[in-house]
């Protein structure tokens, strides 16, 4: 956390399976069953190991007794829903916030989010 604001820096995904997709990472803040603020990266096309060396930002006044949810989503072409990958949640009252945090963090199913549904509107 730097002035007064939370800094998500979202760096790369590895293993994606399957075709390369085009890949963008959302995350939310979340406090209980509400889905708060949402900020995302942009597209990295057609990448089993995307890029996105991206820094998403929230008030740090907005953080507190909140989880951090972090979701990997396939954008589809057409109408299609964009299809989520996988996602993972982080407790920041678990976190030093005051201090550097980096670290790799497993991709859970989306069903396993408390979200009602795996297409991103």
């Amino acid at each position: 956390m730097t002035k007064g604001q939370l800094e998500v820096e979202v760096i790369c995904a590895r293993g994606i399976k399957g075709e390369p997709p085009d890949t963008y990472v959302k995350t939310y803040l979340r406090e209980g069953e509400r889905w708060l603020q949402k900020r995302k990266t942009r597209v990295v096309r057609r990448s089993n190991e995307p890029q996105f060396r991206q820094t998403l930002r929230y008030a740090a006044c907005d953080i507190t007794g909140r989880t951090l949810v972090v979701m990997l989503w396939e954008k589809q072409g057409g109408f299609e829903h964009n299809a989520g990958l996988g996602g993972a949640e982080l407790a920041l009252e678990n976190l030093v916030l005051t201090q550097i945090t980096v670290g790799w963090y497993p991709l859970f199913p989306m069903h396993t989010l408390a979200s009602d549904s795996n297409d991103s509107p």
